[in-house]
């Protein structure tokens, strides 16, 4: 078996857009720590064992461990840095490194909202881009909105991801292009 990247997500909506995007190459498994806005980083990073042993086990070369900033009250890149050195503490017997989205994933379909929405029967048209990266991205989905459509996680979020030009996204969220720098988007369906 070749090895693969392996990427430990949050929620429902989370695992199934990564794991419809990314496939080939790559083991898309749910956490059973804690993730919340409240976990702290050593707990986010010591709960994560048990996925990464499972994709120790897949041959998963690397892992992408992916968390919500969410409500968090401490600056962005404070919880990048102390996330960082939770994990660098422990080791994993491989590389594993954390992607997080500013503020949810939500984020990263906004990134190219104006595409989507052309795309998309259950958003406005004509939605015009601009950079949400750091505001409540699932409010602002909501808003973009069809009349008669409530945004489901689960239905319209992997809807999304599953079109999201990645060229595109990258330019509008820097939390995006930390991702994909990790995930090597050269495996990933463009």
């Amino acid at each position: 078996m070749s090895e693969c990247v392996g990427i430990i997500v949050d929620g429902d909506g989370d695992f199934a857009s990564l794991r419809n995007r990314f496939s080939n190459g790559f083991r898309v498994v749910k956490t059973d720590g804690p993730r919340g806005h409240t976990a702290p980083p050593a707990d986010i990073a010591t709960r994560s064992r048990k996925q990464i042993a499972i994709l120790r086990g897949f041959r998963c070369a690397r892992i992408v461990v992916m968390v919500d900033f969410e409500e968090r009250r401490e600056p962005y890149q404070d919880f990048l840095d102390k996330l960082l050195t939770a994990f660098a503490a422990i080791d994993f017997g491989l590389p594993v490194r954390t992607a997080v989205p500013n503020r949810m994933i939500e984020n990263w379909y906004l990134a190219d909202i104006k595409y989507l929405s052309a795309h998309k029967a259950f958003l406005r048209k004509g939605l015009r881009q601009k950079r949400y990266e750091g505001t409540n991205g699932k409010a602002e989905i909501k808003k973009c909105m069809e009349h008669g459509h409530s945004y489901s996680e689960t239905k319209h979020g992997p809807e999304m991801f599953a079109i999201l030009r990645f060229d595109a996204a990258r330019k509008n969220s820097p939390s995006f292009n930390a991702l994909l720098a990790l995930v090597q988007p050269g495996k990933a369906k463009a």
